[in-house]
């Protein structure tokens, strides 16, 4: 039975900690040691994070206009459907008269 090792880490970094990605890196990057060498770490931010502590996105400046035009293209959609039903009803309704005057009922609608 063999027993492995985890690699090692440079000295007083553990990325394993919880403390070192969730409150140095915002839970958005991993910890990695800096390329001087040393003590020190560097965030090494997962994809579409940015920053130093990995704090900012790359489509932080999108999220606005994306929202809004989501809720644009979501209302439009609820008015088109709310104004064909409506001209079904109006068709249909329309149908029904002119069967009714056909057949030479007299139901008033």
């Amino acid at each position: 039975m063999e027993i492995s090792l985890p690699p090692e880490q440079p000295s007083g970094i553990n990325s394993s900690l919880s403390t070192c990605r969730d409150a140095q890196c915002g839970s958005h990057g991993t910890c990695v040691a800096s390329p001087g060498g040393g003590t020190k770490f560097v965030c090494d931010c997962d994809l579409g994070y940015k920053g130093e502590f990995c704090e900012g996105t790359f489509n932080g400046a999108l999220s606005v206009p994306l929202t809004v035009s989501v809720l644009v293209i979501v209302v439009g959609l609820v008015i088109l459907a709310i104004v064909i039903a409506k001209l079904q009803q109006k068709r249909k309704k329309k149908l029904r008269r002119n069967l009714d005057a056909k057949h030479g009922y007299n139901i008033v609608l």
